[in-house]
């Protein structure tokens, strides 16, 4: 198990380095398109009658859809990415919990981070209907021992094919 927390350390390390490349870059990225829309609009007011060559060429890139479109473009690319960095937190956390070591480890964070790794067995299939997760944590205190969620894992794991 320790090779295991080892290999999924590696891996979400791996993707986090791209993804935290794109998560940062991403918020610039909108404020300078932002900024070259504000830049044509002052061009339009200045000069509202244009050539044909920029009116065929707003026509062809349909110009007014992709104002509105842009934004929710890198609303959504925001949301991929965010998705991204809490899978890997939860690869992170996850791997953690099998180390030898003891360490204070936060119940609710070994749970949650388990649950995001097999959420999208949570989907619907032709045999099942969505299955819906409904977390009610109370106060626990930190465990000395990550290592009892493996087992938590796999039992969860074994109920979802049983379904």
């Amino acid at each position: 198990m320790a090779s295991l927390g080892q290999l999924v350390a590696g891996i979400a390390h791996e993707i986090n380095n791209p993804v935290s490349f794109i998560y940062g870059n991403l918020k610039s990225a909108d404020e300078y398109t932002q900024n070259l829309f504000s830049l044509l609009d002052i061009y339009q007011s200045h000069y509202p009658q244009s050539i044909k060559a920029i009116e065929e060429f707003t026509n062809l890139i349909e110009l007014d859809f992709l104002r509105s479109d842009f934004p929710k473009l890198f609303k959504s690319m925001l949301m991929g990415a965010e998705r991204i960095r809490d899978i890997v937190l939860s690869l992170r956390t996850f791997s953690r919990l099998d180390e030898a070591s003891l360490k204070a480890v936060d119940i609710h964070e070994g749970i949650d981070s388990t649950i995001m790794i097999i959420q999208s067995r949570f989907n619907p299939t032709k045999e099942r209907l969505q299955i819906e997760v409904i977390k009610e944590y109370g106060s626990l205190p930190l465990s000395k021992s990550g290592r009892k969620f493996i087992p938590l894992f796999s039992l969860r794991t074994n109920h979802l094919r049983s379904i």
